[in-house]
């Protein structure tokens, strides 16, 4: 699923604010303490985490992304461990003070309860889980069933969007084209599948899981999420 992307994702993700996104998770986590980054693709998070005192172990099912995030790590002399694991079935050598799971880790997970059930027990008794979701809005009202474009440093890709009414879910297919120096282009594609969940599903999902208390905010808020917020934070304790 991530062969062709793992290339790309740097380039076409240079907008993304990770730093006020990496600000944000911090206000929520005890400075220096330790965790795990589940869907960490390129390291992103998990390299501005390190960088700022916290002891992150970067987790992806995608050894491709992770190749790439050893690469990145190098590049900026950090000491990182990463994980080839599931978010399902990923496993800690030791309880975590906190996991993080961004940029709609969750939205690819067809069951997520088995993800916060994981979570849920590889936490220490006053750990915290801090998630992101693309919410059911934006999946139906602003993906739906839309075409984009984009061109980056002679890089150009069509994302295609199929949405499910029955299924709830997007399925996704990216289409890239980079030039292979003889003026033609080199065709690649990805699929991908996400799912829409309401937040009410989410927080009932997570209390099942055992935590015990959930906070829900929108995107780099710590307010109440407006009725067409695209982004939601869900932030779940464990005590």
């Amino acid at each position: 699923m991530y062969e062709n992307l793992s290339q790309y994702y740097d380039i076409f993700m240079n907008d993304v604010p990770y730093d006020d996104w990496t600000a944000y998770i911090e206000k929520h986590l005890k400075k220096g303490s330790s965790g795990m980054d589940i869907g960490c693709g390129t390291g992103a998070f998990t390299l501005r985490l390190n960088r700022d005192g916290y002891v992150v172990t970067g987790v992806d099912i995608s050894a491709q992304m992770l190749e790439i995030a050893t690469k990145n790590a190098k590049k900026e002399r950090l000491s990182v461990n990463f994980a080839c694991m599931s978010a399902e079935n990923f496993i800690a050598p030791r309880p975590l003070d906190f996991i993080t799971a961004n940029c709609d880790v969750v939205n690819y997970l067809k069951n997520p309860q088995k993800f916060f059930e994981r979570a849920f027990n590889e936490l220490k008794d006053d750990g915290v889980l801090i998630f992101d979701i693309s919410s059911a809005y934006k999946l139906k009202m602003v993906l739906g069933n839309q075409v984009y474009t984009q061109t980056e440093k002679g890089i150009t890709y069509i994302w295609e969007n199929f949405y499910d009414s029955k299924k709830k879910s997007v399925d996704i297919k990216m289409t890239f084209f980079a030039p292979n120096g003889n003026s033609s282009y080199c065709k690649s594609e990805d699929y991908q599948t996400q799912y829409a969940f309401e937040r009410e599903q989410i927080e009932r999902l997570l209390l099942a899981s055992g935590f015990k208390s959930v906070k829900v905010f929108g995107f780099l808020s710590d307010g109440e999420p407006r009725k067409n917020e695209e982004r939601l934070h869900f932030i779940a304790y464990k005590k």
